[in-house]
């Protein structure tokens, strides 16, 4: 009876500390280009002192989702080590009227150690994915980010790139990072779509109140609704 006592209390006390630590965050966005908006994004974090998990679903919105509907489900999971978010899944699901697309990476020991793609890549990688070290997933590079850290190595499973603070105005709260070493994966142009991503958050805050997204020279809009 005594061990089984203590065992209950030491479940007890698991239990409890485990949801003492736990912290989760959830948004809701607005997504907009040239005044126009164009869908919504909701955005969950869920952490505590060893794991975490992001999941972002985005969708079409607007006078223009009866032409043009579409829908994105992104996951990170990984753990946390000296508080540095350390990923180990990342899935990727795309979905318009004409195009289908399923990615989906593995990391291990700061190493991708397999990327999948549905439909399957017809191209060779330009890249050897073995030699990449400590890349990191595109929603994981953004928590990263917002916890104060200047730079990360990211991949989407289309490209590499490095996410680098390159302006911060203390008085606003804005940080803007710009775009290094971008690379396709599976094409063989050097096209940068992606041309820099600016950030307003408040001050130990885990999601941010805005971005600011330069994609495809269009400006667009992710504003907290």
């Amino acid at each position: 009876m005594k061990l089984l006592s203590k065992i209950l209390i030491w479940f007890c006390i698991s239990v409890l500390a485990s949801r003492v630590s736990a912290e989760n965050f959830s948004a809701k966005y607005k997504v907009s280009t040239k005044n126009l908006t164009i869908g919504e994004l909701f955005w969950n974090l869920n952490k505590n002192d060893k794991t975490y998990k992001l999941n972002i679903e985005l969708k079409s919105r607007g006078l223009l989702s009866s032409l043009f509907k579409f829908s994105g489900s992104y996951t990170a999971s990984g753990f946390l080590k000296d508080g540095i978010l350390i990923p180990r899944h990342y899935t990727q699901k795309w979905l318009t009227q004409k195009k289908k697309r399923n990615v989906q990476i593995t990391f291990e020991k700061n190493e991708v150690s397999s990327l999948l793609q549905q439909p399957s890549e017809k191209e060779l990688s330009r890249i050897n994915l073995d030699l990449l070290r400590n890349y990191v997933d595109p929603l994981t590079s953004f928590i990263k980010l917002l916890s104060g850290i200047s730079k990360s190595k990211t991949i989407d499973g289309r490209r590499i790139y490095i996410l680098t603070l390159v302006e911060e105005n203390k008085d606003k709260n804005i940080k803007t990072y710009g775009i290094k070493e971008y690379i396709n994966i599976w094409t063989d142009h050097k096209r940068n779509d992606l041309e820099k991503i600016s950030i307003i958050n408040k001050p130990n805050n885990y999601l941010p109140e805005a971005i600011y997204i330069n994609f495809k020279k269009q400006l667009f809009k992710v504003l907290k609704d």
